[in-house]
């Protein structure tokens, strides 16, 4: 299992903080939170992604006990 964790307007559009899914790669893992939120794969793919604490491409494999982090994208000025 994969700890899915979500950070800023994620968190708020979700209704929830984390979740777990059996999945191989942050891809899935876009599929899996599109399925049990009805929010668009594509918005989660605007995300940044961080693998146990690290920055991660979206072509990052996952392994199991592995934890990803989604921060919504964020603009300033």
């Amino acid at each position: 299992m994969v700890k899915i964790k979500l950070f800023g307007t994620l968190r708020l559009k979700t209704g929830f903080k984390e979740t777990e899914a059996d999945i191989t790669s942050i891809k899935e893992a876009w599929s899996v939170l599109s399925e049990i939120t009805d929010i668009p794969a594509r918005e989660f793919k605007k995300c940044i992604v961080a693998l146990n604490g690290k920055p991660c491409k979206a072509s990052a494999k996952l392994s199991d006990g592995d934890e990803i982090t989604l921060f919504s994208p964020s603009g300033g000025g």
